[in-house]
């Protein structure tokens, strides 16, 4: 019985070196062991004295994609600056633009955004094709604003190959009406209708420097940036103290684009908001102060250094 079960066991082994052998010279060797098999069969490559495990190549796509199409539609205006002229305070202005498409491709105008909410504006079609024209009309709504010189963008986005965004501007020069404010501007203006998206909206629930910036910045800044209000940094504002820009700012100026902010006057501001915004502006002064310090004092020092290696 034991010769038996021994002459089995040599058997056993001598076709698992068999199949061993056949599958060495097919280039293949096998790691399975026959007896107490676990796992999958590892398959590998033999090649001198090293060995490489098979792993399926990846497909590669040698196929190439074409490239996105460039439009070549190609928007121009009849003109990028229209004058008004005289705008009376309580009138409508209006005007249209002409859009040409003088590509080769439709030419899409996504959006037609103004600068502030006294200027609307009305793209005709959306789609123009090659050599067709639309038009986009804008109005300019003049009700309480201050005489004077008054200029509002419009910024039109669209998928021309040059121009994508193109600013267009409306100037006029606004003259005082018999209907128009006799006090301040907080009278069915500013705060209300089209204008209280920009000057009502975006402040709520803000405090500081995020106030200005939303209720104050829109007509404070720069003349080169078409606004109507002196700059946070400029002599006039900085000049005032706390008390009179509290004053200012909760009881506007008469006849001037400065409107009543206090909600006395039927503005969007309590005192607790008028404070936050002296509270930054005069934050601001401190800062441009001290910048202006620590310039004087380093030109000073590079002065005094220049001199010392003249002699």
């Amino acid at each position: 019985m034991k010769q038996n079960r021994f002459l089995a066991a040599v058997f056993a082994l001598a076709i698992a070196g068999a199949i061993s052998y056949q599958l060495s010279a097919t280039g293949f060797t096998t790691n399975a062991i026959f007896a107490g098999f676990q796992g999958p069969i590892k398959t590998t490559v033999t090649g001198g004295s090293s060995s490489t495990p098979i792993v399926p190549s990846a497909k590669v796509d040698t196929s190439k994609k074409p490239a996105p199409k460039v439009s070549n539609a190609q928007i121009k205006f009849n003109e990028e600056v229209h004058e008004f002229g005289k705008i009376e305070q309580n009138s409508l202005a209006t005007t249209n633009f002409v859009i040409s498409n003088t590509g080769t491709d439709t030419l899409e105008v996504f959006s037609a955004q103004p600068s502030c909410g006294c200027t609307a504006a009305f793209p005709g079609k959306k789609r123009i094709a090659p050599g067709d024209t639309s038009q986009l009309k804008i109005t300019f709504d003049p009700h309480n604003k201050a005489e004077g010189d008054v200029t509002k963008t419009i910024t039109v986005t669209s998928n021309s190959k040059v121009d994508a965004q193109k600013m267009l501007r409306i100037h006029g020069v606004i003259y005082k009406s018999k209907l128009a404010h006799k006090e301040t501007m907080h009278l069915d203006g500013l705060f209300q209708g089209n204008c209280a998206s920009c000057h009502v909206e975006k402040g709520k629930g803000e405090l500081g420097a995020k106030l200005y910036e939303a209720d104050c910045a829109i007509c404070h800044g720069s003349k080169a940036d078409n606004k109507p209000g002196p700059d946070i940094a400029d002599d006039l504002m900085m000049n005032h103290t706390p008390k009179q820009l509290k004053e200012v700012i909760a009881e506007g100026r008469v006849n001037t684009n400065m409107p009543a902010f206090h909600l006395k006057n039927k503005g969007p501001l309590n005192d607790e908001e008028i404070a936050s915004l002296v509270d930054y502006m005069g934050a601001f002064k401190k800062n441009m102060v001290r910048e202006k310090q620590m310039k004087a004092s380093t030109t000073g020092s590079n002065t005094g250094t220049g001199g010392t290696m003249n002699k």
